[in-house]
């Protein structure tokens, strides 16, 4: 039988992380990418969706750099996609990683081996056999789509954010009258763009957003600092007093005292109420912030009108939950994504995607051959987190440590859409813990 490597599924900011890992362990691997270039949904043009040309990132480029390849003098705080795009190039580049990656390769079925190991099968029509698959295509490739849980019908145009790439395209959206709906930073980021009457791809007429529940809404950056300028990047080590705390409560000490950062600065400009959003429901340790440099100014300035959630549509009538109601030309949905692997069916899962439990948020409970890299909730930036991951996965394929068996896998599984962010930091120090990298 032919030698089996471990296949990377996804040539994006989780897979490339992982490409390096692996070849730093000598693992025999490759990398399989659906598009022609590395990078992802930031790959705005090229991509399978999800990213938009004015995209920004969340977090400031200190805390959401890999842990050897700093983004360096020549890129802004808050890069967008195109800088986005040109760093992951660097990074592969400088680490000799795409003579590991097989692009135009679309998995269409990843199967499991009676005996051990994967059969690929690709959308050209080749399969190849693996001995350990690594899914490192990410959590924002699905969107959740509720157009047709809103009763009646919308005679306008409606879209999600996942199709979206600006006020022209794919939904000429200048002059219109626009809902976005969501409190997500998506839904404030373009919400903002599209009410800027000096925004570079035009804007609309109108922007109405409905909101219908609460977000912890914070400016990216404060007295002309980052917020997270503070925030140690998620490969820092603890110091090891706090490594020695016991069990949850060094990272429940961090949820309370980020939670009490967060609502000092939102009291800073007035709170929910006073920029008219609902109030958040939510501790602010339990979601991301929403983050966005413009738009609690555009709602400062009235350009935005908030609504709550929408309860039903009338033709150019949209109809919101406290019996008020406006006329639009557009719908767009910023409600998010969910967990979805369309080439593992559930079979295989072991459940529907979105309600998916791993082992460390990493290591499927009775495959002990599959392997999630970046699909978890947290409070920091995704991709210096799988970097992390990442490692762990190569520590145990290379033999530095071993699973434990199914019965404690399942028990242990952690539900990834509904638990808490992680605090990233004690969750790296836990991975570091078990596979001995220190």
């Amino acid at each position: 039988m032919e030698e089996r490597k471990v296949a990377v599924i996804g040539a994006g900011p989780c897979g490339l992380p992982a490409c390096k890992a692996f070849d730093e362990s000598g693992i025999d691997f490759e990398c399989l990418e659906a598009s022609d270039s590395v990078g992802g949904i930031w790959n705005v043009e090229r991509g399978p969706g999800g990213g938009y040309r004015s995209l920004q990132t969340n977090t400031s480029t200190g805390g959401m750099s890999y842990s050897d390849f700093p983004f360096g003098d020549a890129y802004p705080t808050y890069p967008n996609a195109e800088e986005m795009v040109r760093y992951f190039r660097s990074y592969s580049d400088h680490f000799g990683l795409e003579k590991h990656i097989r692009f135009g390769h679309r998995v269409k079925h990843a199967i499991a081996l009676t005996d051990g190991g994967w059969r690929l099968e690709f959308e050209h029509g080749e399969s190849r056999q693996y001995k350990a698959v690594v899914v490192a295509t990410g959590q924002y490739n699905f969107p959740r789509r509720p157009h047709d849980s809103v009763p009646g019908r919308f005679s306008g145009q409606q879209l999600h954010v996942f199709d979206y790439l600006d006020a022209a395209t794919p939904v000429d959206c200048r002059g219109k009258r626009v809902v976005v709906v969501g409190l997500g930073s998506s839904a404030a980021e373009l919400a903002a763009e599209l009410s800027d009457p000096d925004s570079e791809a035009g804007s609309a007429n109108q922007v109405v957003l409905s909101a219908r529940s609460g977000r912890w809404v914070l400016p990216k950056m404060v007295d002309g600092t980052p917020f997270d300028s503070n925030a140690p990047h998620p490969s820092d080590r603890l110091p090891a007093p706090v490594r020695m705390l016991p069990g949850e409560s060094g990272a429940w000490a961090l949820r309370r005292v980020l939670g009490k950062m967060i609502r000092s600065l939102c009291d800073k400009h007035g709170g929910a109420a006073a920029l008219g959003l609902p109030e958040p429901d939510i501790d602010p340790w339990e979601e991301r912030p929403t983050m966005s440099i413009d738009f609690i100014p555009a709602l400062q300035a009235g350009r935005i009108d908030v609504r709550p959630g929408i309860r039903s549509f009338e033709g150019a009538t949209v109809h919101f939950e406290d019996g008020t109601r406006t006329d639009a030309d557009v719908i767009l949905y910023a409600t998010g994504y969910q967990l979805h692997f369309p080439y593992l069916d559930n079979e295989t899962l072991g459940c529907d995607a979105p309600a998916l439990s791993l082992y460390q948020r990493i290591s499927h409970p009775t495959h002990d051959d599959l392997f999630f890299l970046g699909c978890c909730r947290v409070m920091c930036s995704m991709w210096p987190l799988a970097e992390q991951q990442s490692r762990w996965v190569a520590r145990l394929l290379a033999g530095a440590f071993e699973l434990p068996g199914h019965e404690k896998r399942s028990r242990e599984a952690i539900a990834l859409a509904s638990s808490l962010p992680v605090m990233c930091n004690f969750y790296v120090e836990s991975l570091r813990k078990q596979s001995r990298d220190f």
